[in-house]
């Protein structure tokens, strides 16, 4: 942390600073885990294989839209952080117990595991979300011969993709809206744009909530043994996936640690006797906070309540004061 010539600097105070900070809080953090209820189910493999796709038969839309992998995920995670809920991101054939929702943007791949283990979850009470293009391949990126969702999702989202009337990346895609029914479990009425991709559904056991222009299904409801199986046959913009946000807050399915409209993540860990909100704001203008309640803020050693302000590239780490 010196420079060229050996002299201590502002990096070396700071990095000093850190590890000063790091060396009094290890033993509480140690002592604590990541707290959430919600996982966003992510694939090496299934990316590597969708980006492929992406890069040959769907060049036509990646001047307009980001369909990659990695920008598919982002849409569903940037409505998750505006909303201040923290979420794993875990392989999916992962252990999905300590979940009550999970959120799968890209299911592009499907093997006997996956299926399992997202058939038990949703059977046993939990909620998965599904993205368009899902269970159209086996492992080995082969087409399955089914019609998608393939790998036995069919029966628990209760429904079947449509043949689409042209082939993606053959073609400009006309523009495209989404329009909530009336007894959609939350943005009733509400007309959202389609920017990404989309799939028309044949909802056989499911109950469609939501329609494109032409009247076919792009999202469906389903409800499998104790649990819920969302369909988005559609990739809206940014305003539909915050609805849903808030929709599953309040169900009690997501929690989010504090509840404020500033540009900062929000974060939980607890054991150990102690229950953690973590406040990162990651620009390099300040951002304030408005507190629900007192906390001690563990850096600083401080109460803190009313207004929290933290500096541009600043945390703060709070504990409630009962």
């Amino acid at each position: 942390m010196l420079d060229h010539q050996a002299r201590k600097d502002a990096t070396y105070d700071e990095t000093a600073e850190v590890f000063g900070e790091i060396q009094r809080l290890a033993p509480i953090i140690d002592a604590t885990h990541f707290v959430t209820t919600a996982a966003i189910l992510y694939s090496d493999e299934i990316g590597w294989a969708w980006n492929q796709t992406a890069a040959t038969g769907l060049r036509s839309m990646l001047d307009d839209v980001d369909v990659s992998d990695q920008g598919r995920v982002l849409r569903w995670y940037q409505a998750l952080y505006r909303e201040k809920v923290p979420v794993d991101i875990i392989d999916p054939r992962g252990d999905l117990s300590r979940y009550q929702v999970v959120l799968i943007p890209n299911l592009y791949l499907i093997d006997d595991g996956i299926s399992a283990n997202l058939e038990a979850f949703v059977r046993e009470g939990g909620w998965a979300l599904l993205g368009p293009k899902a269970g159209l391949k086996n492992w080995n990126n082969v087409f399955f011969s089914q019609l998608p969702p393939c790998g036995g999702l069919a029966k628990v989202f209760g429904v079947t993709a449509k043949r689409a009337p042209y082939r993606l990346g053959r073609t400009t895609l006309p523009e495209m809206s989404v329009t909530m029914q009336k007894t959609a479990p939350f943005g009733a009425r509400m007309r959202f744009t389609n920017v990404g991709l989309f799939d028309e559904l044949e909802a056989s056991e499911a109950e469609s909530i939501a329609c494109f222009a032409n009247g076919e299904t792009a999202i469906s409801l389903n409800r499998y043994g104790q649990g819920l199986a969302m369909y988005l046959g559609c990739e809206p913009d940014e305003s539909f996936y915050r609805q849903m946000v808030r929709w599953l807050v309040s169900q009690h399915r997501v929690t989010p640690p504090l509840v404020t409209d500033a540009d900062v993540e929000i974060t939980r860990r607890a054991g150990g006797g102690h229950d953690l909100i973590f406040v990162l704001n990651h620009n390099n203008a300040p951002e304030q906070v408005v507190l629900d309640a007192r906390y001690r803020e563990l850096i600083s050693e401080t109460v803190v309540d009313g207004l929290l302000v933290i500096e541009g590239q600043g945390v703060r780490i709070l504990e409630r004061v009962e």
